[in-house]
């Protein structure tokens, strides 16, 4: 008899430590989520600009920023490609676009954010609109497969796009 209860007890143990173990995993997840939006709030402050006007190619040209994205895959996958024989050049193609795709992730999540406040009728600072959306974005993004191969994706190659598009977009005339 005391064999299975212990055996119950250790059965029981094991399960107490694996949801300490989960919830310290949801915890740091959700720290380093934090601690991220951080970053993007950062990178709106650095490049506020680039950042606006990312946000309002998001907003009109939501596909041409996806399609203007989609070279910047390719160029990835050269730079990992040169990377093998290269390793500085490769390493650094992937920095930049690493922080290329930062501000572009701060500019999509800018845009998520802003149409949650317009569907709930209120208004917001940008930066409100930036941490609205990110707080959407993440989990969304965290979904296993839709969230992992459409959302995440499609999210930061808008959002990299948003920066050609947002560079070469034309003023409008002020009648308009």
């Amino acid at each position: 008899m005391n064999a299975l209860m212990l055996a119950d007890l250790q059965k029981s143990q094991e399960a107490f430590y694996g949801c300490g173990a989960l919830l310290f995993l949801v915890a740091a997840a959700m720290a380093v989520a934090a601690a991220f939006g951080g970053v993007l709030a950062m990178a709106m402050v650095v490049a506020p600009n680039l950042t606006h006007r990312s946000t309002e190619a998001l907003r009109h040209r939501n596909l041409l920023s996806f399609l203007a994205g989609l070279p910047f895959l390719g160029l990835l996958v050269v730079f990992g490609v040169l990377g093998k024989k290269f390793p500085v050049v490769g390493g650094l193609g992937v920095l930049a676009l690493g922080v290329f795709a930062l501000v572009g992730l701060a500019a999509s999540s800018e845009d998520i954010g802003r149409r949650l406040y317009w569907a709930c009728g209120r208004e917001g600072s940008r930066l409100t609109h930036l941490f609205a959306g990110w707080a959407v974005l993440i989990p969304a993004a965290c979904l296993p497969f839709v969230g992992w191969f459409v959302v995440a994706p499609y999210v930061v190659v808008s959002g990299l796009g948003s920066l050609l598009v947002g560079a070469i977009r034309r003023e409008s005339a002020p009648g308009r």
